[in-house]
Order: structure tokens, then sequence, then C-alpha cells
């Protein structure tokens, strides 16, 4: 946010800045701050004790509204130091291990490297993935080792907690796998108070975060892309409070987003919205009518609270992106207005929007505001390709390819054997190469899977697939899944099954059929060979290459046994940890390193659960110490260890024993 010789209107006191400081430090840094709003104000800061007439006034002539969180933020930025000064950021401490010795050694070397091994210069994002997966090929080779413990005590002395795998308290509505396919996030609307997301390392299908009570739910059923990743999985933005857009840390602590906006006009569905690739603005459509060119605004999402109502700026705003006339080659099929009713997309470098709506598409150049060009001769299929390229849409039965730059044919047109609503567009990557899957569903007259390279068909798999997100009403569940490498493909059959396809430069042929559990909706590919198979209520991670199931996971399930605690323990301390293992077992884990569950399961709990490191990393409960007690009295006379969960669990049994 840049208020450098922009007029800024202060109002209130704030709670960590003193009396004149916020006027004083602007004014320094080259803003222009007034007391009262004027046609010429940018923006307003509100603090506490704020006239409820100014911030009426600010709301009607459509002025931002910005809290005390963000205008720390925004000095920051004008105090920072400038561009070009020297300033790095602070390096990355040394080598923990050297790779090429991690991935030689073996049980006694590796042993002799970890106990040698400068600790202090471990960095989980760098090292803990490598570390994991030799231990891994060490465990599946030699069984567990003293490396296996060495290595748990290690990283749990550095801060773990108990993965919690049931955070959702209604079926699942929205879901997005990041770039890198190495995190998954779910999310629900909860009970219409507040919702959940929860985030998933994919290759080890374990609940490495939950963001609980996400004000008025995330999303809406049946809206796609109400949660968005960055570029570089750090940010996650998601749609909440029906028509809000957030920005939250996806591995914090915090349940609070970093920056919200609250830009449209509170209709009751998401706003269409796409999240910038850097994380830290969104293109939101606002509904304003009044201006030329393409609707909506870029709000900025660094930090803290912007509210405005662009229906009620009395002049054009910086923020609102049209910043001039409608071309008068797009103008005259369209009027002034280019309505945006569905989310965009962005291009990779962020500086065009691709926009595909119920009846046409078209590019918006962002840095003008300007499109580029629009096409009316778009039906409800419609998806852009992955490198920006190509746009795939269907039309009176034909599906065609256009150039992203110019909206002309990329291709010829090709007959399809579905309507709309059977038939789904799915682009992936294979090196250069931009990859279509037309998937037509159980319901078109032709069932299959047509593979298109850079618009050319060169496959159809003789598959049935199961029917498609639109025909099903979710929208965030695909029915096709890629490979990141794009030499394959997973579909989701009519007959519940996950099929592998190998789609190289020979034949295709069938490599594996994966068991989906019961409800399966939708299928995805991440990181490390695991295939997703989502649905409302349930979850599996599973090998790509053996089908071996990673983590497997059914929502809203209780078991028919007692609890073993009393009910107001469970719910008050442990809420939202407790697990059913099935029907008639409940799991109840104890931080840091014990459940309570029946010691006969422990294979299931350590199914279920795992130490979670930085909210980000999953590690196995059996390469270390974890203790299973049959009932809350065995454990409290077993523990080793003090924690505000053992406190909880001794003063539980005192009482019932009292």
């Amino acid at each position: 946010m840049n208020l450098k010789g922009r007029e800024i209107a202060l109002s209130g006191s704030f709670d960590t800045l003193g009396p004149g400081e916020a006027k004083r430090r602007l004014e320094a840094a080259g803003a222009h701050v007034t007391d009262e709003l004027t046609p010429s104000t940018s923006a307003i800061f509100i603090g506490q004790e704020t006239s409820r007439d100014k911030g009426n006034r600010a709301y009607v002539q459509g002025i931002p509204t910005y809290d005390e969180a963000a205008l720390l933020a925004a000095l920051a930025v004008l105090e920072g130091p400038a561009s070009g000064d020297g300033f790095q950021p602070a390096p990355l401490p040394g080598l923990f291990v050297d790779p090429a010795a991690l991935a030689a050694a073996g049980p006694a070397e590796l042993e002799n490297l970890l106990t040698d091994a400068d600790w202090t210069c471990f960095v989980p994002a760098r090292d803990l993935p490598p570390l994991r997966a030799r231990l891994t090929a060490l465990e599946r080779d030699h069984g567990l080792t003293p490396a296996h413990l060495l290595a748990t005590n290690r990283i749990r002395v550095r801060g773990t907690m108990l993965s919690r795998p049931y955070g959702h308290r209604s079926k699942i509505t929205a879901l997005a796998l990041s770039l890198s396919g190495t995190h998954l996030v779910t999310g629900d609307w909860g009970d219409g108070e507040s919702g959940t997301a929860q985030v998933w390392e994919v290759a080890t299908g374990r609940c490495v975060n939950v963001l609980k009570w996400i004000d008025g739910g995330v999303g809406w059923d049946g809206y796609a892309r109400t949660m968005q990743w960055s570029s570089d999985g750090l940010h996650l933005g998601m749609a909440f409070r029906t028509n809000a857009i957030g920005v939250w840390d996806p591995f914090g602590e915090s349940f609070e987003p970093r920056a919200e906006a609250q830009v449209t006009n509170g209709a009751s569905r998401p706003p269409a919205w796409a999240l910038h690739p850097d994380g830290r603005s969104a293109y939101v459509a606002t509904g304003n009518k009044d201006m030329v060119g393409v609707q909506g605004c870029l709000a900025p999402l660094e930090r803290g609270v912007l509210f405005w109502l662009a229906e009620h700026a009395e002049m054009p705003h910086e923020y609102i992106l049209a910043k001039g006339p409608v071309p008068a080659d797009i103008r005259e099929p369209c009027g002034e207005e280019l309505e945006v009713d569905r989310s965009p997309l962005w291009s990779p470098d962020g500086n065009r929007l691709y926009v595909a709506n119920r009846s046409k598409a078209f590019v918006v150049d962002v840095p003008t505001g300007a499109p580029l060009w629009l096409t009316h001769r778009v039906d409800w299929v419609a998806e852009w390709s992955p490198d920006g390229r190509y746009l795939a849409h269907v039309h009176r039965g034909r599906l065609h390819f256009r150039d992203a730059d110019t909206g002309r044919p990329a291709a010829d047109p090709v007959p399809t054997a579905g309507s709309d609503w059977d038939l789904s567009l799915h682009w992936g990557m294979r090196g250069d190469t931009a990859r279509l899957a037309a998937v037509l569903s159980e319901k078109a007259a032709e069932p299959g899977v047509e593979v298109y390279d850079d618009g050319r068909l060169i496959h159809r798999l003789a598959v049935t697939p199961a029917e498609t997100a639109l025909a099903r009403g979710n929208k965030d569940f695909a029915v096709w899944a890629w490979a990141p490498s794009g030499d394959r493909g997973a579909v989701l059959t009519a007959a519940g099954d996950i099929e592998v396809w190998s789609l190289g430069d020979s034949e295709p042929r069938r490599l594996h059929k994966l068991a989906a559990p019961a409800g399966t909706q939708g299928v995805l590919w991440g990181a490390d060979e695991v295939i997703v198979a989502v649905g409302e209520k349930v979850l599996r991670f599973l090998r790509a290459d053996n089908g071996e199931t990673v983590g497997d996971y059914t929502f809203l399930r209780g078991a028919e046994a007692e609890l073993p605690l009393h009910g107001d323990y469970v719910y008050d301390h442990f809420d939202g940890r407790i697990l059913a293992l099935d029907d008639h077992t409940w799991c109840l884990p104890v931080e840091p390193d014990m459940a309570i569950a029946p010691p006969e399961r422990r294979a299931d709990v350590e199914a279920h659960l795992a130490w979670i490191v930085d909210r980000r990393f999953a590690w196995p409960l059996h390469w270390g110490r974890f203790d299973i007690w049959p009932d809350a009295q065995t454990a409290v006379a077993n523990l080793r260890t003090t924690s505000p969960d053992t406190g909880e669990l001794r003063q539980a049994v005192r009482e019932t024993a009292g």
C-alpha cells in the first residue's frame, strides 16, 4: 500500500501508537494527513473511539477503510529500507548434513551422521523431507534402527504437536491443492456461524494444521475456487463470511486472517475473485455497475481489514481495475460492461486475468485495466491452460481451442459427444506441451476421455467416468487429475474406482485400478506420487504406483462406545481432537506422546496420527516412543511428561474418582 503523496484521514486513537504518532510518521514518510474526509481522501485508518458519523460518511463516499493493523503494515513499508540499499534477507544456516552422505548412509553410518550433525542448523522446510525419505527407505530394508529413534528425539526436542485430523464439523464444501502439490486444504461451511479449514501434507496423508472458527464458514456449497493458494504455497486465500476475502498463513497458529477485504455488495454467495500469485492482493468483482471496462477491483491484502463497497463510491477509485474505456471492437458486441460472475485466473506473472463466464470469455491486461479480446461464443464449459497459452471451451456441441493472446482459433473445432453437463475439461502440462483431457461422463452418448496436445487429439481412453462436478453441484470435485509430470492421468469412474492411465507417446494403457472410498466425488494428484480421493465426508491418500493407502479418513463419524473421559472434559479441553477409529472405538490423543485407546489398535492409531513439525510436516509416531493406554486411570498412573493435556487428564480422573 503506497501512501506517499496521498491524502490520508485518521480517526480515533490507536492501541500501539501514541497521541499524534501516526500523523507524524505518515507525514514524515510523505503522506498528507487530515482529520476530515474530502473528495481527495485516498483512505481512512480507523482506531478506537471513532465517531459513527465519520465511518458512515467514508462508507457512503466509497473511501477504503482500514484498521490499525493495516496502518502498521503501511508504515513498515513507508519506513522500510529502500530498494537497492544492499538489504538482504537473513541467509539460511549452514547445512545440517551433507545430502550425498545422507543418501548413501547405511544404518550404522546414518546413526553416526545424525549424532555428529549440527542440529542447530536443522531447517525443516529444507532438511526434514529428505531425512524422512531416507529413514523410510532404511526401515523398508532394515526395519527400525537406532537412527530412527535418534532423529525422532532430536526433532521432538525442537517442538512438535500431535495431528488433529477431524476438525470438520460439516461436509467438505471446498478444497484446493497447492501449486507444488505438497499440501491440500479442505474447508467447510460449519454451522453457518464459523467453519474450519484443514491443511494436509499430501506425501504422508496427515493433517498438519487446522484453522478453526473461520467467521461465517468457508465458501458456499456449489461454488468453485473459494479456497486458493499463492504460487509459493505460503499464503492461503479463502472466501468466507459469504462475501469477504481473506488471506491466512496456512501453517500458522492464528485462526484469524492476516488481511481481509470486504468490497462486494453483500450478496448471499461468494464473489468472483482470484488471489494474486504472490498472495498479497486479490482481484474481486465488486458488483459496480457504473464503470466502463471490467468490473472489479484489486484489493490489497498485506495486513489488516479493508472495507469498501464500490457501488457507494462517488468517484472512481484507484482500486477499480477498469481504468479506461472498452476498446471499440469489444464494446460493439458487449456494451460498456464486461460482467465478471465467475472467478477468473491470473497469468503466472500476475499481469493478466483470464475470465470465462456462462456466455463469454476475455483476457484483461491488468496494468492498463483494459480487455485485450472477447468472444461471446462460450457455453458453460471453459478452462484456461496452466501456462496461459490457450482457452478451451465448448460451443454448440464443438470443442474450441483459442490463443489466449489474441482470442483467435488455435486449432480446428472438434465435435463432442456430450452436453455441457456431461463434459468437463482438465488441463495439465507435459514439459512445454499443454495437455487437455476432455472427460465425457457416464451420462454422455459416448463416455470416455479424449486427450489433446496443444489442441491436437492424440488419445481416446475406453473408460466410463463418473458424473462431472458441474452435474453434481460441487465444482471443486474434479473427476480427472493429471500427474504433475503430465505423462499419466487418474480418472474417477462411474463404478467408483480410480483408474490410472499411462499417456506417453505410445498407445494409452491402464496401469492400476485404485480403491476409492464410498462417497468419493473427486480425484487429485499431488506430490510424491500420491493420489487423493475426496468426497463431502471422505478423504483417502493413495500411492499411484501400487494403491497403498497412506491416509484414510471418514468425517462426521462417532463411536457408540462410552467416551474415555467425562464429556465436559472431552468437549471443552479436547474439542476437535478425539477421533473414532471405527463405529465402536474412540481414540483420545494426549499431548505430547500418548493416546487413550485399545492398545491392540496401535496400527490404527498410527494410521491417523503423527507428530507435526512447524504445522507443515508429519513425522511417524512409530519412529519414537508413543504410549497407548486403555483408559484414563492407567494413563495417569504411567505419565512420563507434564503438559496442559496431562493436567486436564489428572483433574478428570480425580473428579471421577471423587
